[in-house]
């Protein structure tokens, strides 16, 4: 099986019309989405937001995760996993490289007309069919911490462990498609730890919540609940880092009635749920773990 990745690039225009991005390779003289093949130890949404970059030269916005297709090249089978990403206007403009010398803007409906292979309208048929301009809250698990039988003073103060250091480094790129613009986490040092590089590496400050720590939501989990539910309120792709007694309920506490039935699987060290809201109202939940 041959695992590859992309995206639907997608913008509005000056009359804030949605525009769908398709490019055009003269190697296959065909118009299709960006994507490509998964590189040695890369995840799909790395894989996908690499891509978008390296044919098209744009920084773009990664939000939802449209779905897969599947079908053969070559004679092998070959899966590719898509999502929506978004590109400013203003930052729209196509770079032209050795694998693409072409990229048209269209409106969705004639870039489903343009597009070349079946497997690329499928998605541009999802896109249309649900809400195009989502935010992004992710909901991220502390990476590895020490063992607490291997920890003598108090476990507000518990640190990563080699691997969990590692992991926090790691995030900056799993985390970097979804452009994030605040970060909030709780007031143990794991948790600070955790999200440390990615605020260095995007150049945002911190903000401390003791209601997202295990002490505190024991003794009040509804402080935890409501915290998110205020955040999920502000349009901007906001981080929280939390750990795993806190999440599912907090989750649980600002899903819609559609999605509140969702099955919540326990999140490893320095996984994530991304959930994606319309003017606060959730639309979707998607899962990403660091080493999928």
């Amino acid at each position: 099986m041959i695992r590859a990745a992309g995206a639907l690039l997608w913008r509005e225009n000056s009359d804030l019309a949605i525009e769908v991005a398709l490019i055009h390779r003269p190697r296959y003289d065909d118009w299709s989405l960006p994507k490509g093949k998964l590189e040695i130890g890369e995840t799909a949404l790395q894989c996908a937001y690499r891509e978008v970059l390296e044919e098209t030269g744009i920084r773009a916005s990664f939000t939802r995760h449209l779905g897969a297709v599947e079908y053969e090249e070559s004679g092998q089978q070959k899966r590719v996993k898509y999502w929506a990403a978004y590109c400013a206007l203003d930052q729209s403009e196509f770079i032209a490289n050795e694998e693409v010398d072409q990229m048209k803007w269209l409106p969705a409906t004639q870039a489903l007309e343009q597009a070349t292979h079946d497997s690329d309208k499928s998605i541009i048929e999802t896109f249309m069919n649900q809400e195009q301009h989502t935010d992004t809250l992710i909901i991220l698990r502390h990476t590895k911490s020490l063992e607490r039988g291997d920890w003598d003073e108090e476990d507000s103060h518990r640190t990563l462990d080699e691997t969990g250091f590692d992991q926090a480094q790691l995030l900056i790129k799993h985390l970097e498609p979804f452009a994030i613009d605040e970060l909030y986490t709780s007031n143990y040092t794991r948790c600070v730890q955790t999200v440390t590089p990615l605020a260095h590496a995007r150049g945002l400050s911190i903000t401390t919540v003791p209601s997202l720590n295990e002490e505190s939501f024991e003794l009040d989990p509804e402080k935890a609940i409501s915290f998110a539910n205020a955040l999920k309120q502000d349009e901007k792709n906001i981080l929280i880092c939390s750990h795993n007694p806190v999440i599912p309920s907090m989750l649980r506490g600002i899903l819609n009635t559609k999605l509140k039935n969702k099955d919540l699987i326990k999140l490893e060290p320095g996984d994530a749920w991304i959930v994606h809201r319309v003017r606060g109202e959730i639309v979707g939940l998607d899962y990403l773990s660091i080493s999928n």
